[in-house]
């Protein structure tokens, strides 16, 4: 029934709008508890740049920005008291990520991680999972990123994660294929990259839906990864979080209130449980 809910108000984008919208009138980022929030976006097509641009800046005012390794090390470490930071990532490896998104990360000075399914950089699919939430095409005309879009990705010091091999839902695949989609992945990003490939985020990543959540993270930790990254909400807090990261689905259309909904904490006179200092970044 939950998934149901969940998959429901994804796609009903007025009944998610109205449940973020009457969420947002009790919360708020400046109450929001300390620990790791990251965002998963997909498409950000170009109508929507400065959209997107525009909720960067209104998180920068909560947190600071922090790439996937150094997320990581945090949490291996203890997540420090009272900090808050915000990892950027994308799913799929659209073209408009590197056309669109990629400018406004250089300009704001942010990080980002983009998870890409391997078998798609030279051979892209016509009609690929999840073609049903494709906007548009990018400025190119492409849909996906190619090879020169992800090393000119990389020169840029944005970080390059796994999204499988070919995306399929692990939950349907015996044990043998799902090592084969998770380890292929790291090696062939591995040497299209020329760098490790530390960070896995699941296809759509709902735990006993998508994945096994008993075995999944493990075969990806045991492969070579640091983190096996999921669509489940919340923040992070410390190592155990690694096999099992949440991530908030977002849209780069949404308001600013719709973040306030999804990652704040209650307002001051709303049993605010959270730390209510305001923290600013410096980047954006």
């Amino acid at each position: 029934m939950k998934h149901w809910v969940k998959t429901t108000l994804r796609r009903v984008p007025a009944l998610r709008a109205l449940a973020l919208h009457g969420t947002a009138l009790f919360t708020s980022l400046v109450h929001a508890e300390a620990g790791l929030y990251t965002l998963c976006y997909h498409q950000v097509p170009e109508a929507e740049q400065d959209h997107f641009a525009a909720q960067l800046r209104h998180l920068g005012r909560h947190g600071d920005f922090i790439d996937a390794d150094s997320a990581a090390d945090r949490l291996a470490a203890g997540w420090p008291a009272g900090e808050r930071a915000f990892l950027i990532t994308f799913d799929d490896g659209y073209a408009d990520t590197f056309e669109v998104a990629r400018p406004v990360l250089k300009a704001l000075g942010v990080p980002g991680i983009v998870f890409l399914v391997s078998d798609w950089i030279d051979a892209p699919p016509s009609t690929p999972p999840g073609l049903d939430r494709v906007t548009s095409l990018a400025p190119s005309g492409r849909l996906y990123m190619n090879r020169a879009e992800v090393a000119a990705w990389c020169a840029d010091g944005l970080d390059i994660g796994s999204h499988t091999a070919t995306h399929h839902r692990l939950s349907r695949l015996g044990r043998d294929r799902v090592v084969d989609e998770i380890a292929r992945s790291r090696r062939e990003l591995a040497a299209l990259t020329g760098r490790k490939i530390r960070h896995f985020a699941c296809p759509w990543g709902v735990a006993g839906h998508d994945f096994d959540p008993a075995l999944d993270p493990a075969l990806a930790l045991e492969s070579g990864y640091r983190t096996f990254f999921t669509t489940r909400r919340g923040r992070a807090l410390g190592a155990a979080d690694l096999p099992m990261l949440p991530r908030h689905v977002v849209e780069p259309h949404w308001p600013v209130s719709h973040f306030e909904a999804l990652m704040g904490g209650r307002k001051t006179g709303w049993r605010a449980t959270g730390p209510a200092r305001r923290r600013a970044a410096g980047t954006a």
